[in-house]
């Protein structure tokens, strides 16, 4: 019983870290809403997305080639669905315009916020399509900087240009990682 009680909780965690985010990926005041007469945009809206337990894990053990479940492409939705997941130590990162929302699921780790990206810069220079390689950057290390221990059920939002890395891992450690503007 209380198995299922986490699981309702942590289910409904994710649906407001869902819906959060939706806000913040909602456009700015200034732009212009149109509204049709039954109170509708009257802009087609985009299909709902829905993604079975069974894919969800998958992406979890990495047995897709991707831990994006979802993506908007970065342009007309601006937002992006990740099901991450970290057996050990990568980079410390910062990004340049997307804020990373985090719904912790499974296992523990220590989170560096803040602090100055330091030791080697591992930023790919170019995407495999060559593409410039521009909002995100990669170092070995974060100097300084606050540390954290979380958890499952924990939610963090890391700004934008705000460095971050996850250090002492409990793993298999498994966030939902929503990018947004």
């Amino acid at each position: 019983m209380i198995h299922g009680r986490m699981k309702a909780a942590s289910i409904l965690a994710f649906t407001a870290l869902i819906g959060a985010s939706m806000v913040l990926a909602r456009p700015a005041a200034d732009e212009p809403k149109k509204l049709a007469d039954n109170a509708s945009f009257d802009t087609p809206a985009a299909p709902v997305q829905y993604f079975s337990r069974k894919q969800v894990e998958a992406t979890f053990n990495h047995e897709t080639n991707s831990e994006t479940l979802y993506n908007s492409d970065y342009g007309s939705k601006s937002y992006e669905v990740k099901a991450s997941r970290r057996v050990k130590e990568l980079p410390a990162e910062t990004h340049s315009v997307w804020t990373d929302v985090i719904y912790v699921e499974k296992g523990a780790a220590t989170l560096v916020t803040g602090g100055k990206l330091a030791g080697d810069n591992v930023t790919p220079k170019a995407f495999p399509d060559g593409r410039p390689y521009l909002e995100t950057h990669t170092y070995t290390k974060i100097d300084g900087g606050e540390r954290r221990r979380v958890s499952v059920g924990d939610v963090v939002v890391i700004p934008n240009g705000t460095p971050h890395w996850f250090v002492d891992i409990d793993g298999p450690f498994w966030f939902f990682n929503v990018k947004t503007r």
